[in-house]
């Protein structure tokens, strides 16, 4: 679709941004395939962003959102008259019941290819699994949203088989910002599918076991990588399906295991699988902790940069901290607030307006994201 820039004065709302706009100290104010209302570019003017890229048609004009169009992404969430969250009427709408009634009806057939693949020599089932993922994404409209119907998800069980396929959902997404053709698309996303595949080894009692694994059960855990690349070896599949069962617990310094590899040691798919599988895990409930706020985790990615592919982290993490510009939190001294600007050098700690107050996270490190809402 053909862009044009509009100056802001001249903004009209259900224009929808072709890019990002940022204040000139580098902070995002509006992400890509925002749905401008009054709000958002009253924002733009007092941020004093000058000229905002529009999607035009082909006779020139401005692209207008249908005014029935759901924003959820873009639109500030807020506390309706009954008190329920953002997220709780998320999951209320029809919207989000479709998506989760297909996720897990395929989630449900993916379990039953991902075993197919254990007891038989073929392959044939993973053109089926690529039309599970291929049937959930039509349940979404761009990356953004899908990674909005998946942190809807977390308050649903978790299990091997619903984490490989948020970690193929997540690596597609990934294959979108890299802007990958579709054959190498595919072949991410089958890198996701199966990189935990060897799990399906290992007793069930220890996958799923609450309290503290023993030595000899963390050391059964940690032989997965070798264990689905034994699996994958023999099939006729990409190479670097079968890397990333064997190298997605391998970390850039060095750290990892099964083989203590670095950066340039392992497959580019590797390190991308490395990303949603940590991402995933850590925003995931798990029999033994609820799961983590996302600016938690990537307060966590910032820590330990060093563990992961540089440009592939921090474009994860950027394009994932976007998807919650205007997302209401609340604070680490329980104030109810609303994300208003991502500071690009600490992604993790963004600006965050509460009541009257105006909290820099970025400056204020007494305070932290305590949660979405």
């Amino acid at each position: 679709m053909k862009t044009k820039k509009f100056l802001t004065a001249n903004l009209k709302p259900g224009m929808v941004s072709a890019e990002a706009a940022y204040t000139y100290n580098n902070h995002l104010v509006i992400q890509s395939n925002t749905t401008l209302t009054p709000d958002i570019i009253d924002k733009l003017k007092y941020y004093a962003v000058k000229a905002v890229k529009i999607y035009i048609t082909e006779d020139g004009e401005p692209d207008i959102a249908n005014e029935n169009q759901e924003i959820s992404l873009v639109s500030p969430p807020s506390l309706d008259i009954d008190g329920s969250t953002y997220f709780e009427r998320v999951q209320q709408s029809e919207e989000f019941s479709e998506f989760k009634e297909i996720f897990t009806s395929s989630v449900d057939n993916f379990k039953e290819e991902l075993n197919d693949i254990v007891v038989k020599n073929g392959t044939d089932t993973v053109t089926e699994m690529l039309h599970e993922v291929d049937n959930i994404l039509s349940k979404t409209r761009n990356p953004l949203h899908l990674l909005d119907m998946m942190q809807c998800l977390r308050s649903f069980d978790d299990m091997t088989y619903m984490h490989s396929m948020n970690v193929a959902l997540i690596c597609h997404i990934f294959s979108t910002w890299l802007s990958l053709p579709e054959e190498e698309r595919d072949v991410l996303v089958v890198s996701g599918l199966l990189h935990d595949i060897g799990k399906l080894k290992i007793p069930e009692e220890i996958i799923s076991k609450p309290g503290k694994l023993t030595d000899k059960e963390f050391e059964k855990i940690r032989s997965h990588p070798r264990l689905g690349y034994e699996i994958l070896l023999p099939k006729d599949l990409d190479n670097r399906v079968k890397l990333a069962a064997l190298q997605h617990h391998e970390r850039f310094n060095g750290g990892g295991y099964p083989s203590k590899l670095t950066g340039p040691e392992m497959s580019n798919f590797s390190s991308v699988v490395a990303i949603a599988d940590v991402y995933d895990a850590m925003t995931s409930n798990r029999v033994y902790r609820k799961g983590m706020c996302p600016f938690t985790v990537i307060a966590t990615f910032e820590k330990e940069k060093d563990l992961y592919e540089p440009s592939l982290l921090y474009l994860f993490m950027k394009r994932t901290i976007e998807a919650y510009i205007n997302t209401e939190v609340i604070l680490s001294n329980k104030e109810r607030g609303k994300v208003v600007l991502i500071n690009q050098n600490h992604l993790s700690r963004p600006v965050v307006i509460a009541g009257n107050k105006t909290y820099d996270l970025s400056k204020d490190f007494d305070i932290d994201i305590a949660a979405l809402i």
